[in-house]
């Protein structure tokens, strides 16, 4: 069980502490007075806790002065939010993307490394390079760290801490001992769609049911109930890449054809610019005709994926990834695409949106799981 900023998590545990220093964090600054009355406690039971949780570090009584008309200024007490952090690492095919994010989901540090993927030690050793390289590059105080979540592709088992089928970047039967043996940190393993379709929600007061698409070098989904990840009985929940598009269509890499995978995923438009997507885009705008033509054509592709999640599943449909976080300029086309294939002539601009996070969501995401993990304990 980890520690909580030298305090034992069971001690506040259904505690009046606890009560307390959600409601600072949930209204961002609050009074004594405002705390005693909100939570019907006495005013010696609120100022006891209050005292304890600023000498922990988790709040700043002296931060700001709240004005009131006439008499004295109470003293307001505030929510710190890097009292504790936890690290992402978004492991890909041709990249390392580490963030660090504070109790309430900023992202303090941002840092992406151009690297190839490769199932070596070295790369391990890299790994945990990358790691402490960021916690150096702010002075993080490592008693900080919450813990590290690394996300990948490939479906991942989190019974067995193991990645199940890793065709995308060879990383099948890997664990999380396993890349993590280079991080002296606790570790989490979670599939990349996951953790980035967690990140969305996590950010988004108003998205509790969802389905996110993530349209990167390859394509995967996640489903989102009640603000948690469905998992499912088996590892198949969201994977959406896989679902048969294109009947004896083009050949996926898992060995079927016509999967939405080889329709959508990100190099299938990157690939008319040498690799570069963000060139795709650039030229995309400026007119150019022939990637217009094969733009079209994805779109096409999307639409028919977008209107059969929206008829299993009833809840709005985020685009991310690499794609979605350029999909936003061309939202309106897309969304008359999925608006002429609904059977109920439902107009998909009631449910089809863009990502709100549009920089690092996987690294987010995976860190969010253990800063999710953290509020959780304490409210157990």
């Amino acid at each position: 069980m980890q520690t909580w900023v030298n305090m034992n998590i069971t001690d506040i545990k259904l505690s009046n502490r606890n009560r307390i220093y959600f409601y600072i964090r949930d209204k961002g600054m609050a009074t004594t007075k405002d705390i005693a009355y909100d939570l019907k406690l006495s005013l010696p039971t609120v100022t006891q806790n209050l005292e304890f949780l600023a000498d922990q570090g988790l709040i700043n009584s002296e931060q700001k002065v709240v004005k009131k008309s006439g008499g004295r200024h109470p003293i307001a007490h505030s929510y710190v939010p890097d009292v504790k952090v936890a690290i992402g690492l978004d492991v890909a095919k041709h990249h390392i993307i580490s963030t660090i994010v504070d109790l309430s989901g900023n992202v303090v540090k941002y840092v992406h490394k151009r690297q190839d993927y490769e199932r070596s030690d070295a790369y391990l050793r890299l790994l945990g390079q990358t790691v402490e390289e960021i916690i150096e590059s702010v002075n993080l105080d490592p008693n900080k760290i919450l813990g590290v979540g690394i996300a990948m592709p490939g479906l991942v088992s989190h019974e067995e801490d193991r990645v199940v089928d890793g065709r995308v970047i060879d990383n099948t039967g890997m664990t999380c001992a396993e890349i993590s043996k280079y991080i002296p940190y606790p570790t989490k393993l979670i599939h990349d769609s996951y953790a980035s379709g967690f990140s969305e929600s996590w950010m988004s007061s108003d998205i509790h049911n969802s389905f996110y698409i993530s349209l990167c070098d390859s394509v995967g989904g996640s489903v989102l109930v009640n603000d948690s990840i469905f998992m499912g009985d088996g590892l198949y929940s969201g994977e959406i890449g896989h679902v048969n598009l294109v009947p004896d269509g083009k050949l996926c890499y898992c060995g079927q054809k016509g999967c939405f995978d080889s329709y959508c995923n990100a190099e299938v438009l990157s690939s008319h610019t040498d690799g570069n997507l963000d060139l795709f885009f650039a030229r995309l705008k400026e007119g150019d005709e022939t990637l217009g033509k094969i733009w079209d054509v994805y779109l096409d592709h999307l639409a028919v994926a977008i209107n059969d999640i929206r008829m299993l599943f009833g809840c709005r449909v985020i685009l991310g990834g690499y794609v979605g976080v350029h999909v936003e300029e061309y939202l309106s086309t897309l969304q008359e695409k999925v608006s002429l294939k609904s059977p109920f002539s439902e107009n998909a601009k009631e449910f089809l949106v863009p990502c709100k996070k549009k920089k690092s969501a996987v690294a987010t995401g995976c860190a969010l799981y253990f800063v999710d993990e953290f509020f959780g304990d304490m409210q157990e």
